[in-house]
């Protein structure tokens, strides 16, 4: 979403929830594109030339607007336009003295703006996604393109913790002809939406698995009720999403999850640690053993004593 300071935090904030939970249409979405591209101009737009510039009807930016909670593009306009009057002074000399408007400084406004939103957004989706992790038998990771990284650092943080942890690899998903009823899968998709991920993850739920979903919605088509849902805001100011805030969410879900049974985490973190240190994999750090302190989830320290 291009941003110019000018938007308000608080708007898009708002704007970003009322999204998450929004089922949105064809025409929603070209609305939505559009005003990505120049929500910084919102307050000055009608509903005629949104409609002019998303390729659909007046009618149908009136209906947008409604689905999102509002009487109609007016009062979405004015919400927008207050946040504009709202502006601290601070914020208007750094405009006026042209600092902060950087890429760099940019962005780096709304990952902080997304990372706020995580709370709100996420709520107690957050700790019932560990606690399905933690009771299934096993847990599968999926994700496709530029979002399989961040399943493999979920990977990396939830192997510490739990030794049935499976990451699916999406050029060779054959393995997952094995979830059962009492697995967990852990799914990651983000617009444009994987057609692979989706589809197996509709194989966990008919194999009767848990269902996870990182997504930037709680109102997508592919969802179902059952699923729990974290939904996590990735906008950016630049062409490419940002997944910054997705990655806080799942260090917060691996930490949930090394929480619930001390013990398992106890066991599965001392055998990593004696298995790095029989293969020598880390740099030794100077001090007195050689090895780095570990930060023991609470719960945990008392086991060690």
């Amino acid at each position: 979403m291009k941003q110019s300071g000018q938007d308000g935090s608080a708007f898009t904030r708002e704007f970003e929830l009322r999204l998450a939970n929004t089922r949105l249409s064809k025409n929603d979405q070209q609305i939505l594109a559009f005003l990505r591209d120049h929500l910084d101009e919102l307050a000055f737009h009608t509903s005629e030339s949104i409609a002019q510039g998303a390729g659909v009807s007046r009618a149908a930016v009136v209906r947008f607007s409604r689905r999102l909670g509002y009487t109609g593009f007016a009062a979405l306009r004015a919400h927008h336009r207050e946040q504009l009057q709202s502006l601290t002074d601070e914020t208007r000399h750094r405009e006026a003295d042209g600092q902060d408007r950087s890429l760099l400084s940019r962005k780096a406004r709304r990952d902080v703006e997304n990372l706020q939103l995580l709370p709100t957004m996420l709520g107690a989706h957050l700790e019932q996604a560990a606690e399905q992790i933690a009771a299934a038998e096993h847990v599968w990771l999926l994700a496709n393109r530029e979002t399989h990284g961040l399943i493999v650092y979920l990977y990396r943080l939830l192997h510490h913790v739990r030794a049935s942890v499976r990451l699916v690899d999406p050029a060779f998903p054959d393995p997952l002809r094995d979830i059962g009823p009492r697995d967990a899968l852990l799914a990651c998709t983000f617009r444009p939406y994987a057609r692979q991920t989706i589809a197996l993850t509709q194989h966990a739920r008919s194999g009767g698995a848990a269902v996870i979903v990182v997504t930037d919605g709680y109102a997508h088509p592919f969802l179902e009720d059952s699923d729990t849902v974290l939904a996590v805001s990735v906008e950016s100011p630049t062409v490419f999403l940002s997944f910054v805030s997705a990655v806080g969410a799942l260090e917060a879900l691996a930490a949930y999850v090394a929480r619930i049974d001390p013990d398992e985490t106890y066991e599965t973190l001392e055998a990593t640690d004696r298995f790095v240190e029989s293969q020598r994999l880390m740099l030794e750090t100077g001090s007195s053993t050689g090895k780095p302190k570990r930060v023991w989830p609470p719960g945990i320290e008392d086991r060690r004593r």
